[in-house]
């Protein structure tokens, strides 16, 4: 069977503590065997899982989810499909983040604009965007032609982040706007058509065929989380205001 080690040994080659060790094999994380004299050992293959084990809490997984997981398997598909789900995890933790940072900064232009910041709504979107689960995009069922578009616009994870960033802090900055009674005919109004028309056109690039599949995902905005439904919402009468009033600001 190869090698043993000791808990002491395997606690050494780790980094973690003996008593760590003995936990995990308590709570079936991590399975000891046993020698003739009932002494935990371990082999090789119960290394190699430690070190997944431990990989598995460096990236914000907990024991339970971790013992649920590996539960399932651990053959190369069952740790994709692991890494992939905390993945979603982790992005969803990130644009929490991302969207308070955009709060804080809309309200500060506000602020330095000399307009009411309105603190009531901004916290309640905050709030609503903080439950946002990032695989609702990655499970979303788009139609076959759809898919392959937004494969030919979006050629990375991240560049597609980077438009639902863009798309989320221009809709707050709208839905702030209007709370706030910034007028449409003002330089801010007129900053925030261009940089819609700017996220629009870098997208699309003037493809109607693009244009209609994001019009699509528009149409379904019940698949949506309910934070972003809300957004867009609070966000969406001042946006066909400030579009209409600047209709070829690019």
């Amino acid at each position: 069977m190869g090698k043993k080690y000791s808990v002491k040994e395997i606690s050494q080659l780790s980094g973690i503590t003996p008593r760590t060790v003995q936990y995990y094999d308590n709570e079936g994380i991590l399975k000891a065997e046993r020698d003739e004299s009932g002494h935990r050992v371990y082999y090789e293959k119960q290394l190699y899982l430690l070190e997944q084990i431990m990989f598995f809490r460096a990236i914000g997984f907990s024991l339970s989810k971790i013992k649920e997981q590996l539960i399932v398997g651990t053959e190369v598909k069952d740790i994709e499909r692991i890494l992939d789900y905390q993945a979603s995890v982790l992005y969803s933790q990130k644009e929490s983040i991302q969207a308070k940072l955009d709060g804080l900064h809309v309200a500060k232009e506000l602020m330095s604009e000399g307009y009411e910041v309105p603190w009531e709504l901004l916290s309640h979107l905050m709030r609503s965007l903080d439950e946002v689960d990032m695989s609702t995009w990655r499970e979303y069922e788009y139609s076959e032609e759809d898919l392959r578009l937004f494969q030919e616009v979006f050629d990375s994870e991240q560049a597609a982040l980077d438009f639902y960033n863009r798309f989320r802090k221009i809709s707050l900055q709208a839905a702030a706007y209007n709370a706030s009674g910034v007028p449409v005919e003002s330089e801010l109004a007129r900053t925030l058509a261009k940089e819609w028309q700017g996220m629009v056109h870098h997208a699309t690039q003037g493809d109607e065929r693009i244009l209609s599949a994001f019009t699509s995902v528009d149409h379904n905005r019940d698949r949506w989380n309910a934070g972003e439904r809300r957004l867009i919402i609070e966000a969406e009468e001042y946006l066909q205001e400030v579009l209409k009033r600047y209709p070829d600001d690019l």
